[in-house]
């Protein structure tokens, strides 16, 4: 990619298809001795050669994405699904609209104040109730006033995909948000890699955690049995970014009858990011293989996974998949804790 930068190398065809391969995982900037920040450079090239690189495999993923994302296509999105295995993962959860655009008060001596990074208007969050609802339980429990504003998508898969502007102007729109909030410390994000390595480059001077990340040292209350075997496959950005994926299951090792194994290839990609398997799908099934035969190793009661991303490809190995917030959110359910499931909330 410098030599083409530099003029000293054609982007023929065999470079692009080389480099439409790539699933953006980044586990490439962990492994450079130099410590070269590929994914910069990656999207300078596609910057530079757009519509050469949107001729690949973008080209049947970009119009799907962006219907998806109007308000006719998170309409229709459950349709849709039921015509694409692809796609059924991403709208199994329960829409989050009626749960956005609230504060929701603490409980116990109040710990802090955080804002929710959810969004209605994204295919990615708009059926993850179950989850967004376990991290607001999960917070106010532990002792924090949750701000849920309307954010809008985070901007990655429009940048992941070149379209650049549309990425920028997700990334003002949420700034905006955070900035007409007044003093915001900490924004928590409800088990989403990319999202959260998405807000790093952005929200600039503030603290951008996993909910897990921020309640991992000091649990309030019981938790009580949940009696599961997980095997654990660790999300690339939560990973090679965010540098959080074993401190997002943290809390779960407390978790009575619980028990978590990492699959032997947890830090490598599942295949599942930047809708590869929509992509790339011999790519997808081949690097799917691999996790399959151990997962069958393992013989666990499902899978735990940190983010979306990883949630369209480990859901097809045939087992229940769990996202840290959701086994967390079970065992105060089972913990005996009088009050938990109440919320207290307030239009924002």
């Amino acid at each position: 990619m410098r030599a083409v930068a530099e003029g000293r190398a054609m982007a023929d065809s065999k470079l692009l298809k080389y480099l439409d391969a790539c699933v953006y995982c980044l586990r490439c900037e962990t492994a450079c001795p130099s410590g070269v920040k590929y994914g910069e450079v990656f999207e300078e090239f596609f910057k530079m050669h757009r519509s050469a690189m949107q001729s690949v495999s973008y080209k049947r993923y970009i119009p799907l994405f962006n219907l998806l994302n109007t308000r006719l296509g998170l309409r229709i999105a459950p349709m849709a699904a039921s015509l694409s295995l692809e796609l059924k993962p991403l709208v199994s959860g329960g829409d989050v609209s009626g749960l956005v655009g609230k504060i929701y008060e603490a409980k116990g001596s109040v710990k802090g104040r955080v804002v929710l990074f959810v969004s209605g208007e994204c295919v990615t969050w708009r059926h993850r109730r179950g989850v967004v609802e376990a991290a607001i339980r999960v917070l106010t429990w532990n002792g924090y006033e949750v701000v849920v504003p309307r954010f809008s998508c985070c901007g990655a898969p429009y940048r992941h995909s070149g379209q650049f502007e549309k990425a920028q102007e997700l990334a003002r729109r949420n700034l905006s948000i955070v900035d007409k909030l007044g003093h915001v410390d900490t924004i928590a994000v409800p088990n989403s890699g990319g999202c959260q390595a998405e807000l790093l480059r952005y929200m600039r001077g503030r603290r951008v955690v996993d909910v897990m990340q921020l309640i991992a040292d000091d649990l309030r209350g019981n938790l009580g049995e949940v009696k599961l075997r997980l095997a654990v496959q660790y999300s690339c950005h939560l990973m090679n970014v965010s540098k959080a994926h074993d401190v997002v299951p943290k809390p779960l090792y407390k978790v009575p009858g619980l028990v978590l194994t990492p699959l032997p290839s947890a830090d490598v990609c599942c295949g599942g990011g930047n809708m590869y398997p929509l992509r790339h799908r011999d790519i997808a099934k081949a690097i799917l293989d691999k996790k399959r035969e151990e997962v069958k190793a393992l013989s666990p009661d499902g899978i735990l996974i940190e983010s979306p991303s990883c949630l369209q490809q480990m859901s097809k190995l045939g087992l229940k998949v769990y996202f840290p917030l959701e086994v967390l959110d079970l065992s105060y359910q089972r913990g005996g804790n009088r009050g938990y499931m109440e919320l207290r909330e307030k239009t924002l």
